[in-house]
Formats: structure tokens, sequence, C-alpha cells
């Protein structure tokens, strides 16, 4: 039998060469695929694991339903990209189905599955993803020869999980994977321990922890200088978090060290393609703390440059905040632009200052 085998990271490829001694060839690509290369293949059954690209509508048409998919999740749960992740973040049962391809995103029917139990106590995102992948390769390989000859009867999918769109897997390739696998804008959403200091991101705050940054936000000295000065509500602010949960771009933390508060700090319009973001810091104003922004400061910085590897961080400041404009120019950050009349605060229009600092520039 030929297989056409479309992979994506190293542990696709482990398979693929596994299935390669069992049948007379399989052909591996990463790349994405059209008719007119699978008609000149003329592959007997196509095998899909890891792999970054849709599957096109006609190629499933000729070749259902000797199409499969190796998804590590549970489904109907987490459907789409980065299924792990999505189980941790949404807390769905966790586990490796295989399923035929349809026209949807991980929505044909179920041939094979198999719950997997991830201890969160013990496990960490990189353990537990390659133990699913162990799972799925094993599941397959027991398996191979019921699926390839038709023996196994389809289960329909009941219910819905997280679906991708599209767009949204196009969005996706664009969130740069690290080397364990694990896109970097998934990496952002989680808790992060920097030494002394621990980031806890606004999407895992407690209703007391998020009540308290309002308050923050809303103080005088703090909302003065946001582009956005009116008081924030509970429904906006919770509204605001809410939203955050399924962004690729916007990351806001509450920093502790000594399990004090000290401060937020966010990265916000993050391009992990061209690796560059804005971002942002304010120092709880209720409870000074001395060093209070330089410690924000250096955790943004190694938010920035060492954890979502960007290259260009950028920051804007309203031209008349000059202890914020020191205190940045101090910390290594220079003027690169100005927009004028950018914000009207007060009934004045104000410029506002862009500043910026380049990984090295603080290696």
């Amino acid at each position: 039998m030929k297989v056409l085998f479309l992979g994506g990271n190293e542990l696709s490829q482990e398979l693929a060469q596994w299935l390669d001694t069992v049948e007379d060839e399989v052909v591996f690509t990463r790349e994405p695929i059209y008719l007119d290369f699978v008609q000149e293949i003329k592959p007997d059954f196509i095998v899909s694991y890891n792999y970054k690209h849709l599957v096109p509508e006609e190629v499933v048409e000729i070749y259902f339903p000797k199409i499969v998919n190796l998804h590590i999740s549970l489904l109907p749960y987490n459907r789409g990209y980065h299924p792990n992740v999505w189980s941790f973040l949404d807390d769905t049962p966790k586990g490796v189905t295989i399923h035929l391809i349809d026209k949807g995103v991980d929505t044909g029917d179920i041939l094979l599955q198999k719950e997997v139990f991830i201890d969160e106590e013990k496990e960490t995102l990189k353990s537990s993803y390659l133990k699913l992948h162990q799972e799925i390769q094993l599941l397959f390989k027991e398996n191979w020869e019921l699926i390839k000859t038709g023996q196994i009867t389809p289960v329909k999918q009941e219910g819905g999980g997280q679906s991708i769109t599209t767009e949204s897997v196009s969005s996706l390739n664009l969130s740069c994977e690290s080397k364990d696998g694990i896109p970097l804008f998934e990496k952002l959403k989680k808790n992060i321990e920097l030494g002394d200091v621990r980031l806890k991101n606004f999407i895992h705050l407690s209703l007391q922890e998020r009540e308290m940054v309002r308050s923050w936000r809303n103080h005088p000295t703090v909302r003065q200088w946001m582009y956005s000065d009116h008081e924030i509500s509970k429904l906006e602010h919770y509204q605001f978090i809410r939203k955050l949960v399924n962004s690729q771009k916007d990351f806001y933390y509450l920093l502790y060290t000594q399990e004090a508060p000290i401060g937020v700090l966010y990265l916000n319009r993050v391009d992990f393609r061209h690796q560059n973001a804005y971002f942002g810091i304010y120092a709880n104003p209720e409870k000074r703390v001395h060093g209070a922004g330089i410690l924000l400061e250096k955790a943004a910085l190694r938010l920035a440059f060492d954890i979502a590897q960007l290259h260009t961080l950028k920051l804007e400041v309203i031209a008349d905040n000059e202890r914020a404009l020191t205190f940045y120019r101090r910390m290594g950050f220079q003027e690169e632009g100005r927009l004028k009349e950018f914000v009207l605060k007060g009934g004045q229009r104000k410029d506002v200052i862009i500043m910026g600092m380049l990984s090295n520039d603080c290696s």
C-alpha cells in the first residue's frame, strides 16, 4: 500500500518512518498539498498527523473514508490547533483521537479514542504534550491494520469543542512555536516565574485580585495617563478579561514578589512573526513599594525578550508625562517618533511619544 503522510514536526516524522517499515511506500510531506499533487502520487491512503495546513476539500471528497487524522484531544473537546494547551486553559478532558477527515476542522467521525489522565500537579505542558503523542502513536500502531482495511465502525461526534476556523488557523500559524511544540502565545497565557518575581496572568486572577487591579486602574494617578481615563466598571473590567482568554496579541499580568502585589505589566499588539510588541506598566498606587517601577520594567523586558522572544519592544507615553519619559530613558529606551495631537485629555489634544528598545540593547 502507498501512503501519503501529511506531517509537521519530528514526532510525525518518527511515526511516518515506522509506517514505512510496514507498508510498500510512504510519501512524507510538511508542505500544503493540492489535488494535482495528490493525483500525481496516487496514494491508497492518506494519514495526517501534526499537519499545519488544511486538506483541500476536493482531496477529502476523493479519498474519504481512506483519509484520517491523529489529534491529541478527546474530541469533540478542543478541536483545532494546540489542543493540549486549550485543554489546560478550558479544563476539559484530555485524551487522543483518530478520526476520519471531513470538510470541517477535526469534526470527522471518530474511529478510535482514548482518554489520558494528566496529573496537572506534576505534569508540565511539555511533558503532557509528549505523553499524549506517545499515546496516540501507540494507538495508531496497534490499530493500523484495522484502520486501513476499514474494519472500524466510525462514530459521529456529539457536541462541540473549541473549533478553529480557517482564518484563525492562519493566525495561529503566525504565532511561532517554540522548540517544545508549544506556541509562544500560549506560553504567555500561563503564570510565569521569573526568579523571585511571579507574573500572574489576568485570565487566572481570583475575583478579589480582579477587583484589586480594577481599583488600581481607576486610581487618579494611574488613569490620568491612560488613553481611556474614565472609571472602569466591574462589567467592563470583566468583559476585558474575558476577551484576553482568546487573545493572541494582548497579555496582562499582576506582578507579585514575596506574595506582595507590586503592580501590573502588559504586552499588547504582539506580532510574533515580526517579533515586536508594545508594553506598559503601572505600580500599585495604593501602597507604594520602593523600586517597584524598576522591578516591573525588568520583568517586562525579560518577558518580552526571553520568553516571548521578541526583537523590538515599543511603548507610548503622553508627551507631558515627564516622570515616565525620564524613567524610560534611564532604562535604555530611545525616542523614535511623535504622534501629533494623538489623544484628547481634559479637553486638550496631546502629543504621544513613541519609544523603543531592541533585544540586543539590554543583553
